[in-house]
């Protein structure tokens, strides 16, 4: 039997669509769509290596969307109000006295995620072993930097969901018969992030030298990060964010240094997720009509009750409905617009979040001037004032500082998968609003299902 790439990937992307055994009983059939793997794992062409460069940059977008709903909702910024699917303001909210069920739905990121981070070990290996010629020594490295990056990227966001249930961070010799199926044991939170900072390390090694060009096409999104050079850029950017969640305050401030951090640039600088309605692509998922009634995602009401007057922020990310939408106890007075258009695209990781994570560092260092500095360009750009001028009280304050650090992050990131992760950091889960007396907030989810069969079936 061979096995298809998406086959594949299916089966060793650490997390399995269904749970039943039947799932891994594979149908011996030719795929014309998805070729046999040893197709491309060895002697793969350059048009080959292409293909497989622009499809995991079409997959890394897999996974986002039901990630910041999840989180989101944790974090209390928004509420998806489906009325097909209670679950979503019952069993996510903490209604629910034991806990996620089993077979929760709302790990599909992990999924998403655990099957990209597969297709860029596939990628790596294709290039070591492509055809001769098909690409140079440079561009191999290129491939292994930019792999590794896309893995480290997924596996800080399914770390992070899953917090202290930690992820698996090894897989056996993929060219060993059989070892494909065979995902190393899960590793703490801290093991982890120590992991996914190695990873991202060695990527800016491998893309420093990569050469002038990439040996595969970067999509339009990556414009101006797509040479390995300016790749590398992204790369310390992710690697500042995994330092964050480490609290190695001088290792964010030197991975800042060598990305696009630009304390007097525009805060949009940064790669982002494109969307479109070509065929065989697919449109921002995060879009939705406004003023739907049987799925919308609304904010909390506190994102626009407890903003400073005058915040741009608002207005940008929220409208108001023309009737509130109640269900289950919560009521929805402000559409999620965030993306007018479903071709608009999603930052991956801009500016604005860098010079936040400068500013936590110059906090938590004692620089308390260089953090209100940085604090200040972020505010200015919402059209709010100045600290000096709006809180004079709080200048000197690391601690007031900080509350003022995670509001900044709360408007400039709202929505996109940060606010329950920085409450839970700093332990201010209990912070967070309930919106009905039998809401809790939890503190990560469950393990996957398929995970825990797995490791039943399967003990290492």
């Amino acid at each position: 039997m061979k096995f298809s790439l998406k086959h594949t990937i299916l089966l060793a992307g650490l997390s399995f669509a269904m749970p039943s055994c039947s799932f891994f009983e594979v149908e011996d059939t030719i795929d014309p769509n998805n070729p046999a793997l040893e197709s491309v794992l060895t002697n793969a062409s350059r048009i080959q290596i292409n293909q497989m460069g622009i499809g995991i940059q079409s997959s890394f977008r897999n996974g986002q969307s039901n990630l910041v709903r999840v989180a989101g909702s944790i974090g209390r910024e928004i509420y998806n109000l489906a009325s097909t699917e209670l679950t979503w303001t019952t069993e996510l909210l903490g209604t629910t006295n034991g806990g996620f069920s089993a077979t929760t739905l709302f790990n599909g990121y992990y999924s998403d995620y655990a099957q990209t981070r597969r297709r860029a070990e596939y990628f790596k290996l294709a290039a070591e072993n492509s055809a001769p010629s098909a690409l140079t020594d440079a561009e191999k490295q290129g491939i292994r930097g930019f792999a590794n990056t896309v893995s480290a990227y997924t596996m800080l966001y399914m770390l992070n969901m899953q917090y202290k249930n930690g992820i698996r961070i090894k897989y056996t010799d993929l060219y060993s018969p059989g070892d494909m199926l065979k995902p190393g044991p899960f590793v703490s939170y801290e093991e982890a992030l120590k992991e996914i900072r190695r990873l991202l390390d060695e990527g800016a090694t491998q893309l420093a030298a990569g050469g002038t060009a990439f040996g595969f096409t970067m999509t339009s999104g990556y414009a101006g990060f797509n040479t390995p050079a300016n790749f590398r850029k992204f790369n310390r950017a992710l690697a500042a964010r995994t330092a964050m969640y480490q609290q190695d305050w001088t290792g964010l401030l030197t991975t800042l240094n060598e990305s696009f951090f630009d304390l007097n640039g525009a805060l949009t600088t940064g790669p982002n997720f494109t969307y479109s309605t070509t065929s065989g692509d697919i449109t921002n998922p995060q879009f939705q009509q406004l003023n739907t009634t049987a799925s919308p995602v609304v904010a909390q009401a506190l994102f626009i009750t407890q903003a400073e007057a005058g915040d741009m922020r608002v207005t940008k990310k929220v409208t108001k409905r023309t009737s509130a939408r109640a269900l289950n106890g919560i009521i929805g007075e402000y559409d999620v617009s965030m993306y007018p258009l479903s071709t608009n695209p999603i930052s991956i990781i801009r500016n604005e979040e860098l010079i936040l994570m400068y500013a936590e560092a110059m906090i938590q260092t004692g620089k308390l001037t260089d953090a209100v500095t940085a604090l200040n360009k972020v505010r200015v750009g919402a059209g709010l004032k100045e600290l000096a001028t709006a809180k004079p009280a709080i200048l000197n304050d690391k601690n007031a500082l900080i509350d003022e650090l995670l509001n900044q992050r709360r408007y400039s990131l709202f929505f996109e998968g940060h606010r329950w992760f920085d409450m839970r950091r700093y332990g201010r889960l209990a912070q967070l609003p309930n919106d009905q007396p039998n809401h809790k907030v939890y503190d990560q989810l469950i393990r996957p299902f398929a995970e825990i069969q797995w490791d039943a079936k399967n003990p290492q």
